[in-house]
């Protein structure tokens, strides 16, 4: 399968028990796809590994994986994306809004307008109420909200988002 064939339809979680339960979350738009699947196709590296559904549970978000029996296999799937065939999926990725208005923004540099560069978007983070750009920044990985009033200047040339963070961010 080629990747332009695959869509990312979610991301599986941290172990739950020690029977190898898994939190999973998936995107709202794929949500009922997702849970009609006997299979999940996980990303390890550069290939997608099928992994059997043996039950969907809380709603959707829990899911035991065949031989996948206790915590110690269960960690080694965590916080890696779930794949599906794009035919198997009743909406089209062209037909999803880009609800997330912040997510042309990875690989951007965050630059503080006080502290300098801060470090490059790895991913974006979408709550509820608000988004967050997951950067690498003196060795950790830090959440910086992502907010227009906080945003001063974009330069899309070089990729480089001016901020002016939060007074106390960087220390936390």
């Amino acid at each position: 399968m080629m990747k332009g064939e695959m869509t990312k339809v979610g991301r599986m979680g941290r172990p739950h028990g020690l029977r190898g339960e898994m939190k999973v979350s998936i995107e709202d738009v794929y949500f009922e796809d997702v849970i009609q699947q006997d299979s999940l196709l996980i990303a390890v590296g550069s290939q997608y590994v099928p992994h059997f559904v043996e039950a969907w549970r809380s709603g959707g978000n829990l899911v035991k994986l065949e031989e996948v029996d206790d915590k110690e296999s269960a960690q080694m799937l965590q916080q890696r994306d779930i794949y599906l065939p794009q035919n198997l999926l009743t909406i089209a990725v062209e037909d999803i809004p880009a609800d997330n208005p912040f997510e042309q923004y990875v690989g951007y540099t965050i630059v503080d307008i006080t502290n300098g560069i801060i470090g490059k978007i790895k991913e974006i983070i979408d709550l509820p109420e608000h988004y967050l750009a997951e950067v690498n920044y003196k060795g950790k990985v830090i959440m910086i909200p992502l907010h227009a009033d906080l945003i001063e200047q974009v330069n899309k040339k070089e990729q480089v988002l001016f901020m002016t963070l939060p007074e106390g961010l960087l220390e936390l």
